[in-house]
């Protein structure tokens, strides 16, 4: 049996970031880093998105696990964005990212690290 996965996202009411497992939000913070990610976005929820003009939770980084602390300067790195109306996917720099070793989540952005 392989150990849950925690699905994090950008929460628009706080500015922060939520944690799920197992389909419970389990923590939220306003900065984490998070290891061995996978980007996924539910095509689903983002038709409902295109559909209604109306935003809802449907795209996470899925990781095995993540951390609050981290010195990390962001200034130079690279901002992963996801944007329902333009692509299905993630992007960095205009280019599809399916996965990640590190992204640092910090002031409604996200980092890539590695």
């Amino acid at each position: 049996m392989s150990a849950a996965k925690y699905y994090i996202y950008r929460n628009l009411r706080t500015g922060g970031f939520s944690v799920k497992r197992r389909g419970r939000v389990v923590d939220r913070q306003k900065s984490l880093t998070a290891e061995h990610i996978t980007f996924k976005v539910n095509e689903i929820g983002r038709q409902r998105v295109i559909k209604e003009k109306q935003k809802n939770v449907h795209a996470y980084l899925v990781c095995d696990k993540y951390y609050l602390y981290d010195r990390t300067e962001v200034d130079k790195l690279k901002i992963i964005t996801y944007n329902p109306y333009k692509s299905s996917n993630f992007t960095v720099d205009d280019k599809v990212i399916v996965s990640a070793e590190k992204v640092i989540c910090r002031n409604g952005k996200c980092y890539l690290l590695k």
